[in-house]
């Protein structure tokens, strides 16, 4: 594969990852929205995204739409595909979505579970496999290329008790939201969460690039419930920045949702990396980067 054409990759990835993650053509700047009393310091306000997030129970996402827009570095033009999707769920950390394209049912296949992620591509001009360890990422490149911007628009903002450090994160409180922002251990802003203080649902997550630059943004709006305790957005609104400043754009519908529960026959089907085999070109993320493999 070109490096033009691994750079199309790296971004339409993105903008899958980025869409399915959120719902929001209703997103936190779109409309007034009421003002409530926010948490009063980031212990608060974590342990309520933490208190929903126990409440996630697994679920389908029968049918779903995908209108992808980016722009196309081979041959500079701006290129836009739809994308039927299908969805399951099983929290905290198993995903796996199915995309189709004309007549391939599997065109994108995205997963993870407890330990590793993976995307895989069939389309000839894009044709390609992906896929890490949850335990290497470590910033940006890896939080926005991996399921874990999926999972953090279903509820998942944090998966283990060091993710939660009350010292890794800040508190805003500002409008109708609480602003929670991520840092690294050097102090680095890495992600902003808007939080909307009457329901304390996400409604916006900004992730930060080194530079302190805001290089994507997805918006979740429309949320639905599951089950009486637990709801997902439906609608997205994302808008990625490439590194030469070039401007992509995802909105997702997600529809036809219920809540199930997986056998073991169904978890070893789709929570299993699988898809290596049939990819032109093979990379594995390390050291918060993709690497070729032979």
């Amino acid at each position: 594969m070109k490096r033009a054409q691994n750079h199309n990759v790296g971004w339409l990835l993105t903008g899958l990852l980025l869409a399915a993650a959120a719902g929001g053509c209703m997103g936190p700047e779109s409309r007034i929205l009421p003002v409530c009393p926010g948490k009063a310091n980031v212990r608060e306000s974590l342990s309520a995204l933490a208190t929903q997030a126990e409440k996630a129970v697994s679920f389908r996402v029968s049918s779903g739409r995908c209108l992808l827009t980016y722009h196309n570095p081979d041959n500079g033009k701006q290129e836009r595909h739809n994308l039927w999707l299908k969805l399951w769920f099983n929290p905290p950390q198993e995903m796996y979505i199915q995309g189709s394209i004309a007549a391939d049912p599997k065109a994108v296949i995205i997963g993870s579970n407890d330990e590793r992620f993976w995307l895989s591509l069939r389309p000839k001009e894009i044709s390609g496999y992906y896929e890490g360890r949850w335990s290497e990422v470590r910033d940006f490149g890896g939080l926005i290329m991996s399921p874990k911007v999926l999972l953090e628009a279903f509820g998942i903002i944090a998966r283990t008790q060091e993710e939660l450090r009350a010292r890794a994160w800040s508190l805003k409180n500002k409008g109708a939201f609480d602003i929670l922002t991520r840092h690294d251990e050097s102090g680095r802003p890495t992600q902003r969460v808007y939080v909307f203080a009457c329901d304390y649902r996400v409604l916006k997550i900004e992730y930060i690039n080194p530079d302190g630059d805001v290089v994507a943004v997805t918006q979740m709006g429309a949320y639905k419930p599951v089950t009486d305790g637990f709801s997902i957005p439906t609608e997205i609104k994302a808008i990625i920045v490439g590194p030469d400043n070039t401007r992509d754009s995802m909105e997702i519908e997600l529809n036809s949702i219920k809540a199930m529960e997986f056998t073991q026959q169904q978890r070893d089907f789709m929570f299993v990396p699988r898809g290596r085999e049939r990819a032109e070109h093979v990379y594995e993320y390390q050291d918060g980067r993709w690497v070729p493999q032979q």
